[in-house]
C-alpha cells in the first residue's frame, strides 16, 4: 500500500551556514538579495517576489560552509499533518521566521533538513519594472518584427540584479546513497523526475532533475531538486 505523500506547491527557502557570516552577507547583497530580518546568528534574505524570505544565512559552527536544507510550501494544514507523521519528523510548531505560519521538519537520509511550511503571510510583490529608470510604457521593447522604440534607450539603475524567487536547489550525495535518496524524496512528496544524466559506463543515471508534480495544474519546469552521484568523480 502506497504511503500518503505531502503535496507541496512551491519552494519556500534554503538554509546555508557560512564561517564568515558578514562576508557572505556582503556577497549575497551584491548578488541582489535583500535583508529582511536578522537575529543573533541568522539572517533572512528575500527577493522582490511574494515570499517573505528565500535564503537563510547562518553562522557556521566551524570553518566550513554547510548546506542545511530546503523548505517547501504546502497549501493545506492536512499536508503538515502528513509530514508530521513521517519518521524523524518534528511536531507541527509555529515558525518564528518572517511571515510566520506553521512548520514541520524531516531529516533526509543524508542528514539534510526538509521543511514544510503552511500559512505564511506573503509580501506584496514588487514590480520588476521598478528597477528601470523609466517606465516601460514610455519606452516599449523592440521585437524582431516591430521596432517601436527608435532613437531612445532603456536605462537600468546601477546596482545588483534584482532577485525574484527561489527557483531550485541541488546537492551532492555519495554514489552508494544516490538511488535511495531519490526514492526517499519521491515517496515523501509530489516530486516527479524531469530529466536525467545517464552514465553509459555504469548503466545508471548519475544526475536527476525533478519538478513539483501538480497534475493538470501548470508548474515551473524543474523547480525542484537535483542530485549528483559522485562515485565516478576524481
Amino acid at each position: 500500500m502506497a504511503t500518503k505523500k505531502v503535496r507541496v506547491v512551491r519552494l519556500a527557502h534554503v538554509t546555508y551556514q557560512h564561517p564568515d557570516l558578514e562576508k557572505a552577507l556582503t556577497f549575497l547583497s551584491d548578488f541582489g538579495f535583500v535583508e529582511e530580518q536578522r537575529t543573533q546568528n541568522k539572517v533572512y534574505l528575500r527577493g522582490y517576489g511574494v515570499q517573505p524570505f528565500i535564503y537563510v544565512a547562518e553562522q557556521s559552527p566551524d570553518s566550513k560552509r554547510h548546506f542545511i536544507g530546503g523548505s517547501w510550501v504546502v497549501d493545506k494544514l492536512e499536508d503538515l499533518e502528513t509530514a508530521a507523521s513521517k519518521p524523524s519528523a518534528t511536531p507541527i510548531h509555529d515558525s518564528d521566521a518572517p511571515g510566520g505560519g506553521k512548520i514541520v521538519t524531516v531529516t533526509d537520509p543524508n542528514g539534510f533538513k526538509v521543511s514544510f511550511v503552511h500559512g505564511q503571510k506573503l509580501r506584496k510583490e514588487e514590480s520588476s519594472e521598478a528597477h528601470l529608470e523609466q517606465e516601460p510604457d514610455q519606452l516599449p521593447s523592440n521585437t524582431v518584427v516591430q521596432q517601436r522604440r527608435k532613437g531612445a534607450f532603456r536605462r537600468f539603475k546601477h546596482g545588483a540584479s534584482p532577485v525574484h524567487k527561489l527557483g531550485h536547489y541541488g546537492f551532492v550525495v555519495p554514489g552508494s546513497k544516490f538511488e535511495s535518496t531519490l526514492s526517499w524524496y519521491l515517496d515523501l512528496f509530489n516530486l516527479k523526475p524531469s530529466d536525467a544524466v545517464f552514465n553509459p559506463q555504469t548503466g545508471k543515471d548519475e544526475t536527476i532533475f525533478n519538478h513539483i508534480d501538480l497534475g493538470q495544474e501548470y508548474t515551473d519546469h524543474h523547480v525542484s531538486l537535483e542530485w549528483v552521484d559522485t562515485s565516478g568523480w576524481c
